[in-house]
């Protein structure tokens, strides 16, 4: 008798998995017992997942029959599942155990697709990498550039920093002065405004004595035209002969 047994290669926890016991007999064979325990690391602690157990099944020579066992895979399960099969026929006694299914939160598939995701985007990223060493090296070159003009920059504006601490001062005392010539043009301003208004009264003055004196020529002049005179005639006295 010969028995085979077909699983799945990994599962996740919480899985339902199936597993697919095949019994052969090659000459007649009785099986007093045959018991499958499928095991699995629940935690820190191994436990029993499930038992199938065959009794008392008489084979002829070539016959075979398959018995499906279906398994749910605890939350906590790690590691492989543990398979022991021990079979007590009539021709003797046989046990074998092994290791199956793979129990794994991402499974050997998984890591695969993973990883060849990971490849492309790495593909994809070292594109971009390449990209943005060759923008670093050109905005390195700008950089050193601009940090050569920075320089020079700072070193007019240093000398005009100074030149414009120069012109404040220059400023300040022009200011100063502004402000004297200020309160100086105010008060001449004041003193031109007050002899303005003298000069005005004055030339007033000067306008009513012109008109005045011409008034008083004027009229002296017609009045002496105007006036009565005496005309004084010579007149020549003869005097009488003397005898």
């Amino acid at each position: 008798m010969e028995g085979s047994l077909e699983f799945h290669e990994e599962a996740h926890p919480t899985d339902t998995i199936t597993y697919n016991l095949t019994i052969v007999a090659y000459i007649d064979v009785t099986i007093f017992n045959l018991t499958l325990k499928i095991s699995g690391l629940v935690g820190e602690k191994w436990q029993t997942l499930h038992t199938e157990q065959i009794t008392a099944y008489p084979m002829t020579i070539g016959e075979n029959f398959t018995r499906q066992i279906i398994v749910t895979v605890p939350q906590n399960t790690s590691e492989r599942l543990y398979c022991v099969i021990e079979a007590s026929t009539d021709k003797g006694f046989s046990k074998t155990a092994f290791y199956a299914t793979y129990v794994r939160t991402i499974t050997y598939d998984e890591l695969l697709n993973l990883y060849n995701e990971l490849l492309v985007n790495y593909s994809t990223l070292q594109d971009d990498y390449n990209q943005l060493l060759t923008n670093y090296d050109a905005l390195n070159l700008t950089y050193s550039s601009l940090v050569a003009e920075h320089g020079t920059m700072q070193t007019n504006y240093n000398s005009l920093n100074s030149s414009y601490e120069s012109l404040m001062a220059s400023y300040n005392s022009l200011t100063t002065v502004y402000d004297s010539l200020q309160e100086f043009y105010t008060y001449i301003k004041t003193k031109y405004d007050a002899s303005i208004g003298e000069l005005n009264i004055i030339r007033n003055l000067m306008y009513i004595f012109i008109i005045t004196t011409v008034i008083f020529v004027a009229t002296t002049i017609y009045l002496r035209k105007k006036a009565p005179y005496i005309i004084l005639r010579k007149e020549t006295t003869v005097k009488p002969d003397k005898e």
